[in-house]
């Protein structure tokens, strides 16, 4: 924890801070400490940006409120699976980040499991602090650190992570430009990011288009991405695309549809769901998946 402790910065003006009841700068910029979480919130630039944290805000504090004990679903062990990607790159040593890690952090309880310091971030409070007693009560809290803030501005230092994962971000941010920067900058020369994002909308099969649709209004989705589009605004903050993995193909509705089916009846569909997995991950080069992610790797300042 006190090695985590070290990467964080001022998000105003990038100083180092000291911790006490609460956290504060050199420049004597000063941030609540909440149930052990950073709040590292600053403010957005424009009106439209306040509006759209405070209802992502909003939204997830209910959901991660409402949350029940640790435990790992099947679609979070996929997950886990393709960031397996990350620890593949010749500076897979060193911290993590999940930028927008959610309220069950799994992916940096599960990491932090495997040795590897690890660092949440997100929004909610409501959600960080939850995380932070899962990571109590999975006994991996002295390797985890769960702070608060937003994607646009990160509150940790330059090249202060090995690998970093932002899944199901970027399409709620209003400057999703600004959030990819700030990915590149806290990631190590040649760390390895994985992004994950709702493809095209032209992409997905046409009868999963107005459902998807009513979705992003639901969760408050600003944008789908392209590859081609993602790849360019990922280069211009220096991260290189290495591989783009499509999913949630048309198999993944028939797995949802008998996932919820066995559990009103009571059945163990573990099998079954798994083996529809293996079959949407066989077509991880297919465009027409309604998920894309994209690997990608910080590329090395020029000098």
């Amino acid at each position: 924890m006190t090695d985590l402790r070290g990467v964080l910065r001022c998000p105003v003006c990038a100083s180092t801070l000291a911790w006490g009841s609460s956290l504060v700068c050199s420049n004597q910029h000063r941030y609540a400490i909440d149930d052990g979480v950073p709040i590292m919130m600053v403010g957005p630039d424009s009106q439209a940006d306040a509006d759209q944290h405070a209802h992502q805000r909003a939204h997830y504090d209910r959901e991660f409120s409402a949350a029940g004990p640790y435990r790992l679903d099947n679609w979070q062990r996929a997950y886990l699976r393709r960031l397996d990607l990350l620890w593949e790159g010749p500076a897979a040593t060193g911290p993590f980040l999940d930028c927008g890690a959610g309220g069950s952090a799994y992916t940096v309880i599960e990491t932090a499991r495997r040795g590897i310091p690890s660092v949440a971030c997100d929004l909610s409070l409501e959600g960080m602090k939850r995380a932070r007693r899962y990571a109590i009560a999975e006994g991996v809290a002295d390797r985890c650190l769960f702070v608060v803030c937003g994607a646009e501005h990160l509150p940790f230092a330059d090249g202060s992570f090995a690998t970093v994962a932002s899944i199901a971000v970027l399409e709620h941010i209003p400057d999703d430009r600004a959030a990819i920067g700030e990915l590149a900058r806290v990631t190590a020369p040649e760390g390895r990011v994985m992004v994950a994002v709702p493809n095209s909308i032209d992409k997905m099969p046409a009868l999963l288009r107005p459902i998807y649709r009513w979705h992003d209004r639901r969760v408050g989705h600003l944008r789908h991405y392209s590859p081609d589009g993602l790849a360019a605004r990922c280069r211009a903050s220096g991260l290189e695309p290495l591989r783009t993995i499509y999913s949630a193909h048309w198999v993944k509705v028939w797995q949802l549809g008998m996932h919820l089916a066995a559990r009103r009846l009571g059945l163990n569909d573990t099998s079954l769901w798994w083996r529809l997995e293996e079959a949407d991950s066989r077509a991880a080069d297919r465009p027409n998946g309604m998920h894309l992610s994209v690997l990608l790797e910080r590329v090395p300042a020029t000098t």
